[in-house]
């Protein structure tokens, strides 16, 4: 074959990758990239240009990221080297460094007239899937709490942090006996210091909308004799999935029978000095967040998930644990 019939054979063979719907990339013996397509380059932002390419590749977790991935993705990618085929679901980043979980499969081929043997990749995104399987995981799990506790301080911060796990955005959850009482980011806050939005969520009623772009979502537990509810304000608006209203339904049930669990806990109890008192723990909770957040740079949620573990291993409600750790400044283990 003349080196135009090559080159035309080359143009071919890329104009069809090029066509392909779905990302696909082209690895040499060694695993270097060779090509990918259009597909590729508009769900990672990267161009052919951005290269070369070699492992560990750019859209790889990093060690920061999620070493345990990246662990995982290394030995993959060298044992596809070795495997006529090749199958695996992984996360991947963007350029952006925007998480993305992949469905990824591919096989040998030979490439004429050089005897060599490439690698061929076809990803597909699965983050949607991944994401509602994660979400029902986590769903299960915080049930599981609410329905494990009935210590007013240790719920209120279970399901603040729950919410937000889920939702992806701050949440506020009010309550209503006498007065209303509401919670948010390990405070107790009056109605005059609720953002204009939040409050327009939590006054407004759950919608079936899958559609429009929305600021938050509301959970309305239909069974609560309280009068309780929380609002998720999204970062920025987004639409809701139908996966994540079943979550939010089936969480705002749980929430509001854990809820009248608490408060009806200690009958003889008058209800608003229990809910006052839980008020007082689940602020503690939230200062002990705060001193683990800033002292060891990590997100209120695993800061939350330290005193939590420390409460359940060494048998002792979760405020306790959150009064040692302020008035010692020990960690949440030794507190």
């Amino acid at each position: 074959m003349t080196v135009l019939e090559r080159s035309t054979d080359a143009g071919w063979r890329r104009a069809v990758m090029h066509a392909l719907r779905d990302p696909l990339v082209v690895l040499d013996a060694d695993g270097a990239v060779i090509e990918f397509n259009q597909a590729f380059t508009d769900m990672f932002g990267y161009e052919l240009s951005d290269g070369p390419f070699r492992p560990p590749f750019p859209w790889w977790p990093t060690e920061e990221e999620d070493p345990e991935a990246l662990a995982t993705i290394q030995g993959l990618h060298d044992e596809g080297l070795s495997r006529n085929d090749f199958d695996s679901e992984v996360p991947l980043y963007t350029k952006d460094r925007r998480k993305i979980w992949v469905h990824t499969s591919g096989a040998s081929v030979d490439l004429p007239f050089s005897g060599q043997t490439a690698k061929i990749r076809v990803l597909r995104n699965i983050t949607r899937d991944k994401q509602a399987q994660e979400r029902r995981a986590a769903a299960a799990r915080v049930s599981a709490e609410f329905s494990g506790t009935d210590d007013l301080a240790t719920l209120l911060a279970v399901a603040e942090h729950g919410f937000e796990l889920l939702f992806d955005g701050g949440s506020t959850i009010q309550i209503d006996l006498d007065e209303r009482y509401l919670f948010a980011s390990g405070k107790n806050l009056s109605v005059d210091d609720l953002h204009p939005e939040v409050a327009a969520g939590l006054a407004g009623s759950p919608s079936p909308d899958t559609v429009s772009y929305r600021r938050g979502i509301l959970l309305v537990p239909q069974t609560s004799t309280i009068g309780a509810r929380a609002w998720v304000q999204f970062p920025r608006p987004r639409r809701i999935s139908t996966e994540e209203m079943i979550a939010a339904d089936l969480l705002a049930q749980a929430f509001g029978l854990a809820i009248d669990r608490g408060i009806e806990r200690q009958r003889s109890a008058d209800k608003q000095a229990n809910l006052e008192q839980a008020m007082i723990s689940h602020r503690l909770v939230g200062q002990a967040v705060g001193i683990l957040v800033e002292r060891h740079r990590i997100l209120p949620i695993e800061a939350f998930d330290r005193l939590k573990q420390a409460s359940q291993n060494r048998n002792l409600k979760l405020h306790d644990v959150a009064t040692r750790v302020i008035e010692t400044g020990a960690e949440p283990e030794n507190a």
